[in-house]
């Protein structure tokens, strides 16, 4: 379900959108609490099947003319599921209370701006920044044959990795201008994640075999991208 306004504002120079929505969704499957995915062969025994939901706000501001063009996008949502047993007896996930989605994300914000100095030279950058990734950290731990075991018995998806944000910009040199000629090239020269802002990708926990001291291990995908590419039309 989703409800919706739109408007122009002087002469299509900005534009403003505003939506809400309700979505429901039936047998979404989650695993079991301590469920073993590894050589299963009743893999069926350790999933169980849910119902879902999301609902939120989304606000869009664009600016469509002039030198200076681009947008600002802002979405406050929610995405949770409730999972309960097969049968009465038997216990679903989280207490078969509501819990995060893997996909709920409180806030996200993204920015998006083109800056055309003149026939030949386009500046852009772009925003990015969201509510972390739900996950489970360790609440606890106990030894096993010497060795650290995290324990985990909070609600389900309860914690959250660090948000995730960044920046980009970019640098674009065009072709002169030929009425005459079919070929028309560009380079574009950009930098991915300008300040090199290292966004988890996950988060291990687990001791440090020099020291034995217990230590989260983040794991990141990309920092700093610099590129240049240059694309053409024939």
């Amino acid at each position: 379900y989703a409800l919706g306004y739109y408007r122009n504002t002087k002469n299509n120079m900005y534009s403003i959108e505003v939506e809400t929505f309700f979505k429901e969704i039936q047998n979404r499957i989650d695993y079991i609490d301590g469920a073993n995915l590894i050589a299963n062969n009743a893999i069926e025994q350790d999933i169980l099947n849910g119902e879902a939901r999301a609902y939120g706000l989304e606000f869009l501001l664009r600016k469509n003319e002039g030198k200076l063009k681009g947008w600002l996008a802002y979405t406050l949502s929610k995405s949770e599921q409730k999972t309960t047993g097969r049968t009465p007896l038997e216990t679903g996930i989280n207490n078969n209370e509501w819990y995060r989605t893997p996909y709920d994300k409180t806030h996200d914000i993204s920015f998006n701006g083109t800056y055309t100095l003149n026939d030949r030279w386009k500046f852009g950058a772009n925003f990015v920044f969201q509510t972390g990734q739900p996950t489970n950290y360790p609440t606890g731990q106990f030894e096993y044959r010497g060795l650290a075991v995290p324990l985990y018995d909070g609600s389900r998806n309860d914690q959250r990795l660090p948000a995730y944000h960044r920046i980009d910009v970019s640098a674009t040199l065009m072709s002169k201008k030929n009425k005459t000629r079919k070929w028309k090239g560009e380079w574009v020269f950009s930098i991915y994640n300008v300040y090199n802002r290292r966004n988890a990708a996950s988060i291990a926990f687990t001791r440090n075999s020099e020291t034995y001291v217990n230590e989260a291990i983040r794991t990141s995908i990309f920092g700093i991208i610099p590129a240049v590419t240059y694309n053409f039309k024939f």
